[in-house]
């Protein structure tokens, strides 16, 4: 699993505009939320969830619908597929 979520930061830091935009991925554990990872730089917005799962929840700032829409994508084909 390290693998693909290295992979899927990768793949997050193409789409995402360092300056203007912020995903952050956490893991589930019980009650607790874990930090795994951020890309880009603190928004003066709220977050909102961008996909989640039994054990993943990505959260964003500043993100448009638009990009959303992608990082809903990716997310799902990282953390919701049968290859996992």
């Amino acid at each position: 699993m390290k693998k693909e979520i290295y992979t899927f930061k990768e793949e997050l830091s193409k789409l995402i505009d360092q300056d203007n935009n912020k995903v952050w991925l956490n893991k589930k554990a019980s009650k607790r939320i874990d930090y795994i990872f951020k890309v880009g730089q603190e928004q003066f917005t709220s977050s909102e969830v961008i996909g989640e799962n039994d054990e993943f929840l990505l959260l964003g700032q500043n993100i448009d619908k638009k990009l959303k829409d992608k990082l809903a994508i990716l997310f799902n084909d990282y953390f919701n597929s049968d290859k996992n």
